[in-house]
């Protein structure tokens, strides 16, 4: 009878500790974990030094994967290649494969190979119009070198008082939705895809990676550091101070409504910095609408050199001259004259 009872009280202990373990494993995994990955890679010191002598770090932050655009994706819709627990050496993600998530509009499977079309055809193309790998090819970017896992960025179009959710309009989607956790991925990702999902000086920094590269600029022939230059100017010096009403380096060297992968040369006719286009670009609605042309002759990514720029070299180096001719014949007679005042029976030599 003893022994009975004791069979029983381990039976329900077990299964008590298996419905505590499966539902903590529930509230601490996200919706696209459904192979229950993060049972592991949910610890921050998870890592490991690859035959190349690198560390490598494959904790994942459930809370920021959770704010991120890739929160309803499968872990299988990426890693392709992982089929079993624990798995071997993970390959490297190909982001034209097709995911889980269904297009709305075609109702076929998610893909970005749109995106390689229009990323073979642009000026960061590693491959020329006849199809042969351009010089230098290892230098232009790929994906995971401009993209990230970007986090929402909500707006609120209630009342515009401050950005974020906004409760009003999750209080109309309730109408219909009855699910919280379907109205703030859907909210979250209409308003986002909105408007920007970097500020313009994230942008710029993005950018400087390569072409504030002096090597790499040098190696493809380019006149400038374009982000530093772009830094010097008025757009980049609000940039500087997080003003996101200002243009950013797509805004000007991507054609309006175009997605910003089919970024062109500026020899390219259809390219929106071609000699021809670029009064269009100062003109929008967003920017100075009653501009003439002529202000697209402003230098942008001008450098302070005589060969490039002679009058605002100039200009630049006159100014420095009268500021400094100014300036220290004025700090010096300060100078002497605070020393008189500490020192007013100082004198220079032997009195006779």
């Amino acid at each position: 009878m003893n022994l009975t009872r004791a069979k029983k009280i381990c039976f329900i202990f077990s299964l008590s500790f298996l419905i505590l373990i499966s539902d903590s494993v529930q509230k601490t995994s996200f919706a696209a974990d459904i192979g229950n990955c993060l049972l592991c890679h949910k610890y921050p010191g998870l890592s490991r030094v690859d035959e190349e002598g690198r560390m490598r770090l494959f904790f994942i932050n459930e809370s920021i994967y959770n704010n991120g655009v890739h929160a309803k994706v499968k872990c299988e819709g990426c890693h392709t290649d992982i089929t079993e627990i624990p798995h071997k050496a993970a390959k490297k993600v190909d982001c034209l494969v097709e995911c889980h998530i269904i297009e709305p509009t075609t109702e076929t499977k998610f893909s970005h190979k749109d995106v390689a079309t229009f990323i073979k055809t642009s000026v960061h193309g590693k491959v020329d119009k006849i199809g042969n790998d351009k010089k230098f090819s290892e230098d232009y970017p790929s994906c995971k070198d401009c993209h990230d896992e970007p986090l929402y960025r909500p707006l609120s179009f209630f009342k515009k008082v401050r950005p974020g959710i906004s409760e009003a309009s999750l209080g109309r989607c309730r109408v219909c939705h009855k699910k919280d956790d379907f109205i703030y991925q859907f909210y979250n990702h209409v308003t986002t895809r909105l408007h920007k999902s970097r500020n313009p000086l994230n942008i710029a920094e993005m950018c400087g990676r390569c072409h504030d590269d002096s090597s790499l600029v040098t190696r493809h022939g380019l006149s400038t550091k374009a982000v530093f230059s772009y830094g010097e100017t008025f757009h980049g010096k609000a940039a500087t101070f997080l003003d996101e009403r200002v243009p950013d380096c797509l805004d000007c060297h991507v054609n309006k409504g175009e997605s910003v992968h089919q970024m062109l040369s500026h020899k390219d006719p259809l390219s929106s910095i071609h000699e021809t286009n670029k009064g269009k670009v100062c003109a929008t609605i967003d920017c100075h609408p009653s501009a003439s042309p002529k202000l697209a002759n402003y230098g942008v990514h001008s450098e302070f050199n005589l060969t490039q720029s002679p009058a605002q070299y100039f200009f630049t180096f006159f100014f420095i001259v009268l500021t400094g001719g100014t300036l220290l014949p004025l700090m010096g007679i300060i100078f002497l004259d605070l020393v008189r005042r500490f020192f007013p029976h100082a004198t220079i030599g032997r009195r006779k």
